[in-house]
């Protein structure tokens, strides 16, 4: 008995504070692409419903109470809809679930600008049409909120060799990758780079640096940009002519993300690049 007054306690919360803890889900979602899922449930017949709900649902998500009449609300953090599926067909095998009359509405977030007014009706609205549709526990997808936003990545190329350097710039910016915009500047030096705001913004970040650099080596961009609170944003790709297993180690213990030798093959560099974009347009 006392688990479940715990759990009660700690996965019930009042309506009123829906909005601000959507806020806050939306603002991770704008800034880190983290998904989650909003689950709207209408029964007109069952004040006990909530109960129902609570004993299903996973301990990480969050029951908001609304009143009699209006949809409650489970939020799934960092979740796709497909475990929202499997909530539902929980539902679906409680067997007090099938004394009532339940409509159940599903919409994912992916998308960092969707408006809270905008979510609350669709949400609502889907509900409803859920409720005329046949069979236990019917239920509606929105996917109004998945398409993503365009994102900017800058990406920094760090050489002191022109050649070098032509050949890096032409390879990235023949690079597609849907929904992401690639933004490349190119530094002589390690000393330019840190003495520049532009490594300093909120952009995810593409490092491509040789090791060997006048004033400041890579070794030493690598160190002050781990240093930072933020430095998860920075993916490093560190090329070197250097091949020694010891060499490798170090720099993958200072935190180089990718280490690429001297001569490289430009076809994988391109790939390896593709595969880091996609990485962060997927999540």
């Amino acid at each position: 008995m006392s688990m479940q007054i715990n759990k009660n306690e700690l996965n019930i919360l009042d309506a009123s504070l829906f909005r601000s803890l959507f806020h806050w889900q939306m603002a991770n979602t704008k800034r880190f692409r983290q998904v989650f899922t909003l689950v709207f449930v209408k029964s007109p017949e069952s004040p006990e419903m909530k109960q129902i709900l609570l004993e299903q649902m996973r301990t990480s998500d969050l029951l908001f109470s609304f009143p009699i009449g209006e949809p409650d609300i489970i939020l799934m953090a960092n979740t796709g809809e497909d475990e929202a599926d499997v909530f539902i067909e929980r539902l679906r095998r409680t067997e007090s679930t099938r004394s009532y009359r339940v409509g159940v509405s599903v919409i994912e977030i992916r998308n960092g600008d969707a408006m809270f007014e905008d979510v609350l009706q669709v949400g609502k609205d889907s509900v409803n049409r859920a409720l005329q549709l046949r069979g236990d526990t019917p239920y509606v997808k929105d996917r109004s909120f998945r398409k993503l936003e365009r994102q900017c990545v800058r990406v920094s190329i760090i050489e002191d060799d022109p050649v070098v350097t032509m050949i890096i710039q032409k390879l990235v910016e023949r690079i597609s990758v849907k929904q992401l915009d690639l933004d490349i500047q190119v530094f002589r030096d390690g000393q330019y780079f840190i003495e520049s705001n532009w490594y300093q913004s909120s952009h995810t970040h593409l490092v491509i640096m040789n090791d060997i650099l006048p004033r400041k080596n890579g070794l030493e961009v690598l160190y002050t940009l781990r240093k930072l609170p933020n430095t998860q944003k920075y993916h490093v790709f560190m090329m070197t002519k250097r091949k020694s297993e010891a060499e490798m180690i170090y720099a993958y213990q200072y935190g180089v993300d990718e280490y690429i030798t001297k001569p490289f093959n430009p076809k994988l560099f391109e790939s390896q690049i593709k595969k880091v974009l996609r990485r962060i347009y997927h999540g």
